[in-house]
C-alpha cells in the first residue's frame, strides 16, 4: 500500500513540475517576443522604450482614431480638430 501512495506522489509531483516548467518557458519566450516587438516598433519610430513614450504613442493613435470616427459620423469641425491634434501629437512624438 505504501508503494502505491509513493507512486501517486511521484506522478503528481512530476505533473506539477511539468506544468510549472512549461508555463515558465512559455512566459520567458512570450517576454522575449514582446520585448522584440516593442524594440522594433520604437526603433522604427525613433521613440524611447520607456512606458511614457509608449503611452504617448497609444494616446496619439487614440486621438487620431477618434478624429476619423468623428468625421465619419458627420461632425466636421470636431473631427478635423481631433485629427489635427492627433497628427500633431504623433508628429511631435516621432520627430
Amino acid at each position: 500500500m505504501e508503494d502505491f501512495f509513493n507512486w501517486i506522489g511521484t506522478q503528481l509531483g512530476a505533473a506539477i513540475r511539468f506544468i510549472v516548467e512549461g508555463l515558465g518557458n512559455f512566459f520567458a519566450h512570450f517576454d522575449d517576443a514582446l520585448a522584440g516587438f516593442f524594440n522594433g516598433l520604437t526603433g522604427e519610430l525613433g521613440l524611447g522604450t520607456s512606458l511614457f513614450s509608449l503611452l504617448g504613442l497609444v494616446f496619439g493613435l487614440y486621438l487620431l482614431f477618434k478624429g476619423i470616427t468623428t468625421l465619419l459620423r458627420g461632425s466636421i469641425i470636431g473631427g478635423l480638430l481631433l485629427t489635427f491634434i492627433g497628427l500633431t501629437f504623433l508628429g511631435w512624438m516621432i520627430a
